[in-house]
């Protein structure tokens, strides 16, 4: 893409995007790429450059800490290890192993990522992994960028020897100085160093009082540092040790260094994935921070704009927000709305190649304009914008614009001569793949002439096939647009009530200038007013008149259909929720009846295993064969029963018509269930869940929470979701006859309820209990005895431990009562 004039992209405010990518890129290399930066010129290489960072936007957003950081611009270190015996420092060798460190993980971490991050494992393959050199460094250098004792078998003998020396060494200097001191000549008790020589201060009037070297002198001259003679030969020694242990950490150094001129190609390759990875992020991080996204890129000229935010406008915004956010932290205030860009609609390519923007002026046409310029720019410089996805953009061969004053003093140019310089350029170069920026056409020179002028411009560029957008005052182009085939009027709305812009934009309608109105506004005299309307024109009022007629029908229609939206919006909101809290009760319904069946069919496995041991016992004690087939009979037909209702159910579940679980009642008190949504809800009663039907009883309530049950099930839900349908169900007197006793045992029940029951009267009900369960030959059942104090929890526990019939027993799951009830495990 190519752009004009010079400065195009500081009139469509792409310096500041430029200003903000610049504070995002963290490295010299990506400042270099940034800086020579050049839009697309091909749509492929525009695509990959676009799915790059918007896979890097998901990354920063939604996955893992993508590492980017510690990249070194290592050029100059790769300039200084070329010679053969050249070494670099210590230092260097750091930054050459955290980017290579950097590198190898920034590689690793989208290889693994390949099927979310395609085309940015694609870029990562260019890096080249150094691990040998990276190993090697690692060797040598401590985490803090010193060399390491162990860096060579030499370095460290030379180091051993040096600590030890050195500690001889200070062990005679301490000796030296604690004798001078108590023979006068020194008063400070602490050695330090001169010239690189351990030595000891003396007073000036004794220096000749200790014998040795005299090294330095203090500043007021009242002191001196000598070195006593009995060190002069260990410090000799520990700078030879020094000497070699320097030309040993040289060598390392120049070995190092020869490890890295081998690889400077591929660390050269490396450095160049790192800069466009720089810029890469930069684009990215700036991208979310404008809530960026990549849209449709078509090759048919087409812009198709949605609910596009002027990015210029949006960051200023978002500072201004930032600094009023911290302004009202420090003062205590927080409730200052934050300001917003209105959204842009705007359409141009399709049914027509040039557009006509009218209005007011301060009105947003010049921003309009500017910000489909500013958005075909930043695409082009493979950049995500802040528009709606479904928007769609070409990318335009040439952006060629006329914005603004643009005298020259130094060509003898003035505005207007300025303004056909650019146009001039325009009719030469445009072509159908150009965008066209015009902003106040025809002005600068007289009104009638200037109007003309702009027409005839306008013309020859959509003959060229150019996209044109062109903002003007001249009434005679908003007749041009409304009567010539691939020309459209468009105007920025104005509230006539309040006379202010509201800066959303109209397509096919041309917009007023309000001259008169605003001018009214700001306190012009009517009379001056009526003058000035005179002198326009009746036919050119009339106009005027027409177009604020217009405009206000389309704002009141706008309005209405705003409000319709809004209401339809709403509408289907409310009717997602009620289809969710459908399926939602029909979800719930269906897990009620699969554990109904499920624990229907532990039952009848249970019952069978009971009913053949009874049978076997029947037979050794040689009773009636008569008493065992009737209890057989009596299974059988209860285990008939169960299929048929276990028939019933699928049907149920799996008719397409099956009836709303709202919409059930229960059959007692013909059909309708007495609810008392605002009744208090104790451990007991019965409730249903929402607005089913299903009567269940509240087995717990723990911290806004219940246990709700029905049979053997258990479910937790909040208490808000229960209403009281009635208070605890009395229990039944049960009697059965001797003659039945054996069918009962089978028929025992799987779980007790004895709250509220005293600890006498709980154990000895818990004790039949267990002996009809066993009877029957249940495997596990349940005690439920509430949480209360504990008291009767732990005596039926008790009495647990007492049986030996009981295998193991503890705290039921929390979804089937948790701490309230006790599920005991039968021998």
């Amino acid at each position: 893409m190519d752009t004009y004039p010079d400065g195009l992209e500081e009139k469509l405010g792409f310096d500041v995007i430029r200003d903000r990518l610049e504070g995002k890129v963290k490295t010299p290399i990506g400042h270099e790429r940034l800086d020579g930066m050049q839009p697309a010129r091909t749509l492929d290489w525009l695509r990959t450059e676009l799915t790059r960072v918007e896979e890097l936007q998901a990354a920063f957003q939604y996955d893992d800490a993508v590492p980017l950081s510690n990249l070194f611009d290592l050029r100059d270190v790769l300039r200084r290890a070329a010679p053969e015996e050249a070494f670099v420092d210590p230092e260097d060798l750091k930054a050459v192993r955290l980017t290579i460190i950097s590198l190898r993980r920034l590689k690793n971490y989208f290889e693994q990522r390949d099927h979310d991050y395609p085309t940015l494992a694609a870029a990562v393959e260019r890096i080249t992994p150094l691990p040998d050199l990276e190993e090697h460094i690692a060797s040598i250098l401590d985490e803090d960028g010193s060399i390491r004792d162990d860096a060579s078998p030499e370095l460290q003998r030379l180091r051993s020897q040096i600590r030890a020396k050195e500690r001889k060494l200070r062990s005679t200097l301490d000796d030296a100085l604690r004798t001078a001191i108590n023979q006068g000549y020194a008063t400070e008790d602490q050695a330090t160093i001169r010239g690189g020589r351990m030595v000891i201060p003396v007073r000036s009037e004794a220096k000749r009082k200790v014998e040795g070297f005299v090294h330095d002198t203090s500043a007021s001259g009242q002191t001196v540092y000598i070195e006593p003679a009995e060190c002069l030969e260990l410090n000799n020694e520990v700078r030879e040790l020094k000497s070699a242990e320097q030309r040993e950490i040289e060598r390392i150094l120049r070995e190092a260094t020869t490890h890295i001129r081998r690889e400077t190609e591929a660390m050269e390759d490396n450095l160049k994935a790192a800069g466009q990875f720089d810029l890469l992020q930069a684009k990215a991080r700036l991208a979310n921070r404008l809530d960026a996204v990549v849209p449709k890129l078509n090759d048919d000229g087409i812009i198709d704009l949605h609910e596009g935010r002027n990015p210029v406008l949006e960051l200023h915004f978002q500072t201004l927000d930032d600094a009023t956010e911290t302004e009202g932290r420090s003062t205590g205030e927080d409730d200052i709305p934050p300001r917003e860009v209105v959204p842009l609609d705007m359409g141009i390519g399709d049914d027509f190649r040039t557009l006509v923007i009218t209005g007011p002026n301060a009105g947003g046409k010049t921003v309009a304009m500017k910000s489909v310029g500013l958005f075909s720019l930043m695409l082009a410089y493979g950049m995500p914008i802040p528009v709606a996805p479904h928007s769609s953009f070409p990318l335009f061969d040439q952006i060629m614009a006329d914005i603004g004053d643009e005298q020259s003093i130094e060509e003898d140019l003035s505005t207007f001569s300025s303004h056909v310089s650019n146009l001039r350029h325009m009719l030469n170069e445009a072509g159908e793949n150009t965008l066209i920026l015009i902003d106040e056409a025809g002005t600068g020179t007289d009104p009638d002439e200037g109007g003309a002028l702009a027409q005839a411009v306008l013309e020859r560029l959509n003959e060229a096939g150019a996209r044109t957008i062109a903002t003007t005052h001249h009434g005679t182009l908003k007749v041009y647009a409304h009567e010539t085939e691939g020309v459209e009027n468009g105007s920025m709305e104005f509230d006539q009530k309040t006379l202010r812009p509201t800066y959303r934009y109209q397509e096919g309608v041309p917009g007023s200038s309000y001259a008169f109105e605003i001018a009214q506004r700001m306190g012009l005299s009517e009379n001056l007013l009526d003058r000035a309307r005179t002198l326009a024109g009746e036919q050119k009022t009339a106009m005027e008149n027409l177009i604020s007629t217009f405009e206000k029908q389309t704002q009141e229609l706008e309005d209405e259909l705003y409000e319709a939206r809004k209401a339809r919006e709403q509408a289907e909101q409310e009717q997602k929720r009620h289809e969710e809290k459908r399926r939602k009760l029909e979800r719930e319904r269906e897990e009620f009846r699969q554990q109904a069946l499920e624990e229907a069919e532990r039952i009848v496995e249970d019952a069978n295993a009971r009913i053949e041991r009874t049978i076997k016992e029947i037979k050794e004690a040689q009773a009636e064969s008569e008493a065992t087939q009737e209890a057989r009979e009596k299974l059988e037909a209860y285990k008939e029963d169960l299929a048929e209702d276990r028939e019933e159910a699928a049907a149920a579940a799996s008719a397409p018509d099956a009836p709303d679980p709202e919409d059930e009642a229960p059959e007692e008190s013909n059909g309708q269930v007495d609810r008392d949504p605002d009744a208090p809800i104790h451990e007991g009663d019965q409730v249903v869940v929402d607005d089913g039907s299903t009567e269940m009883e509240v087995q717990e309530i723990d911290d806004g929470e219940a246990v709700v049950i029905m049979g053997s099930m258990h479910m937790r839900v909040t208490l808000d979701r229960l209403t009281k349908v009635g208070g605890p169900k009395q229990e039944e007197p049960q009697t059965k006859t001797s003659g039945d006793s054996t069918l009962a045992a089978l028929e025992a029940s799987p779980s007790i309820d004895v709250r509220g029951q005293r600890v006498d009267e709980a154990r000895h009900n818990v004790q039949h209990f267990l002996d009809d369960a066993i009877a029957a030959g249940l495997d596990t059942v349940d005690i439920l005895h509430g949480k209360g104090t504990g008291a009767l929890r732990s005596a039926l526990h008790d009495l647990l431990n007492e049986r030996s019939d009981i295998t193991d027993f503890g705290k039921a799951p929390i979804e089937e009562g948790g701490a309230g009830v006790t599920k005991v495990d039968l021998s």
